[in-house]
């Protein structure tokens, strides 16, 4: 089992720092974020599925103190969708090639490091279903990431995985928000934790280079394996023989032609999350736009 300090945690260090967001952030880094159309995007994307809900524990009076919490579940989001979108694509492409009788065995499509790694992906996904949508409290996302080693690994390679595409020289990344500085961030909120504590970090840092070295072996694979699951879906449009799993009819391949590998990937990702955010917000004016004379007549009537 993965350390978790669910277990043994102090409930009344719990109960003190439930109001205190654990992740220090720089007025720079904040300022930065805040000038990042990209990052905007994806907060505007945010709040209108999710709004800005607390829960009784970790609600605030402060805007200021919102704002802080909303931040931090902004940037956790941020950072951890490429990573979801790299599991997202290796599933597509193994139900391509195996077919619905063979939901049950998507890691068979891989091999070695990158049948592990999937595995990995799988079971966090599975158990961690409502974090890595960033649904409910603000608060409870954002301490959620300090609970047990695998959210903590999760979001170390997220952070690893942001920082190598802005070392690319492929394609300008510059558009795209820098969250260089989040993994300092994570280092300091554990060190200062009574659970973890300072000595923890050089193995997680092990870790989580260990799953990202697992991911580029994965995304190597996927790339191989991507044609063959084109043609196998071209080829095979009859529908699932369970309704319980959407299996594609078509496979998205967020990938930009500049680059290849993981920062193809990552790039591509958040080409393909601004389009979907830009576009859903679109919608929502368009549907705003249209009802507002139908509430007006309603209301005068």
């Amino acid at each position: 089992m993965a350390p978790s300090r669910a277990f043994s945690f102090p409930l009344s260090h719990a109960e003190e720092s439930a109001r205190i967001e654990p992740f220090a952030i720089s007025k720079r880094d904040v300022t930065n974020l805040q000038s990042c159309e990209a990052f905007q995007i994806i907060r505007g994307l945010l709040v209108d599925r999710d709004g800005i809900e607390f829960c009784g524990e970790h609600f605030v009076d402060s805007p200021k103190d919102k704002e802080a919490w909303l931040l931090q579940r902004d940037i956790t989001y941020a950072l951890i969708v490429p990573v979801l979108e790299i599991y997202r694509l290796a599933s597509d492409i193994a139900k391509a090639l195996l077919g619905s009788r063979h939901v049950f065995d998507l890691e068979l499509v891989f091999r070695g490091e990158a049948r592990g790694v999937f595995s990995w992906l799988q079971c966090f996904v599975m158990d961690e279903e409502d974090w890595c949508l960033t649904r409910g409290c603000p608060g409870c996302v954002v301490t959620h990431v300090l609970q047990a080693e695998p959210t903590i690994r999760m979001v170390l390679v997220a952070c690893h995985l942001s920082e190598s595409l802005h070392r690319q020289k492929q394609s300008d990344t510059s558009h795209l928000p820098l969250f260089d500085f989040w993994s300092q961030a994570m280092k300091k909120a554990l060190d200062e934790d009574p659970f973890w504590g300072p000595q923890i970090w050089k193995n997680f840092q092990a870790r989580a280079e260990a799953l990202e070295t697992g991911i580029e072996e994965l995304v190597r694979q996927c790339i191989e394996l991507a044609p063959l699951a084109l043609s196998a879906v071209k080829d095979d449009q009859s529908p699932p023989a369970s309704p319980k799993y959407n299996f594609p009819q078509t496979l998205r391949l967020p990938m930009q032609e500049q680059q290849t590998g993981v920062s193809g990937i990552v790039a591509g990702c958040w080409t393909t999350l601004l389009a979907d955010a830009t576009e859903a917000r679109r919608r929502r004016n368009q549907y705003s736009q249209a009802s507002q004379p139908v509430l007006e007549r309603y209301l005068t009537a």
